[in-house]
């Protein structure tokens, strides 16, 4: 990280977190950027803990975030030493472990959980499309599979008639009721993903993709389940595996099955209801101090880097939600070779 930012107001303190395995953690945050209330904030948690054994980074993350009783990380974990430095430079606080190669930033909003560190060297037409494919993926994998539960349940008028028609012949002979075939492949799925990352080496990743292929052929073709079935979990399957926080990734699995468990209740109605609360409990969440889902909630101007990426001369201000101590972040015009008014001559001149 110090080989990234060279810079002496990058500063360093070492605190010890536990008892009797002396657990070392470094925090580190860069004086005149990184609000000293959040800094404050974060060295009052580390030295309140009061706990014998921590293992590691993540269990550390557990003890020192607003709720660890739900289900969205509010710290971001990251092994990346150009992550680290970005939210240094963005004045969040950064931890870092002994004996572990991950590294703690805070505080973090759903928008960071979201956003990758290649996207600042690429142009921001790029960044704008792969963010997007993204939250396609995010909002897949969380809502197809329970969206096709309710459609096929109470909402068939909604559904093509051509398509309404195949869909009820390739299911003439699965004996399953709808819920319960849903259910029984998105485990299967969850099953052999979990089971390829446990098979050391190549072989995991053969038996992930391979299993999967061979289970949904023999599946369909024992007539269990219908083929459109299969495919929605697929999508469902690749849409997670888009999300780039593992945490986030996970988060979101978890709900996929209470969505399919509403739109079993309710159809497109039990939808909107689950929707509405997991919207009112994670617009209530905080990460020392700063809301969730901030920028957006509540509305900031200075940070034009949210849903889409913007020009790299147009994100001129720090995330304003963080309170750093200096706002700016480069000129008004960065590119100051362009500007024609000091009487310089162009290249082409």
């Amino acid at each position: 990280i110090r080989r990234i930012i060279k810079n002496e107001d990058l500063l360093t303190e070492f605190h010890f977190v536990s008892k009797t395995n002396n657990f070392l953690c470094a925090m580190m945050y860069i004086e005149g950027i990184a609000n000293p209330r959040i800094v404050e904030e974060v060295k009052r948690r580390i030295k309140n803990l009061d706990i014998d054994y921590i293992s590691g980074s993540g269990m550390l993350e557990q003890l020192i975030e607003d709720k660890p009783s739900t289900l969205f990380p509010q710290v971001i974990s990251t092994e990346r030493p150009d992550r680290v430095g970005s939210f240094l430079m963005e004045g969040k606080v950064a931890l870092i472990c002994e004996g572990t190669p991950f590294a703690l930033a805070m505080p973090s909003t759903f928008f960071d959980l979201y956003h990758t560190s290649e996207e600042s060297n690429l142009r921001h037409h790029y960044g704008t499309f792969l963010r997007i494919v993204r939250i396609a993926g995010l909002l897949i994998a969380a809502f197809l599979p329970g969206m096709y539960t309710a459609l096929i349940l109470y909402h068939q008028e909604m559904i093509p008639t051509a398509l309404l028609f195949s869909i009820i012949a390739s299911r003439t002979t699965v004996p399953f009721p709808t819920i319960l075939e849903i259910i029984l492949m998105e485990f299967s799925f969850e099953l052999i993903r979990e089971g390829g990352i446990r098979v050391p080496g190549v072989i995991g990743n053969t038996i992930g993709i391979i299993g999967a292929l061979i289970m949904g052929q023999a599946a369909v073709s024992a007539g269990l389940v219908s083929p459109a079935l299969i495919i929605i979990v697929a999508l469902s399957g690749l849409g997670s595996f888009a999300i780039p926080n593992y945490s986030l990734s996970l988060a979101v699995r978890i709900i996929r099955f209470l969505f399919i468990i509403f739109g079993f209740l309710a159809g497109f109605y039990g939808i909107s209801a689950g929707f509405t609360i997991l919207m009112a409990i994670t617009l209530n969440m905080k990460s020392f101090g700063v809301p969730f889902f901030a920028p957006m909630s509540p509305v900031t101007r200075s940070n034009s880097d949210k849903i889409l990426r913007a020009n790299i001369q147009e994100q001129q201000n720090r995330p304003d939600y963080i309170n750093p101590v200096n706002l700016k972040r480069m000129a008004d015009n960065p590119r100051g070779w362009s500007n024609s008014s000091k009487g310089g001559k162009s290249s082409d001149e």
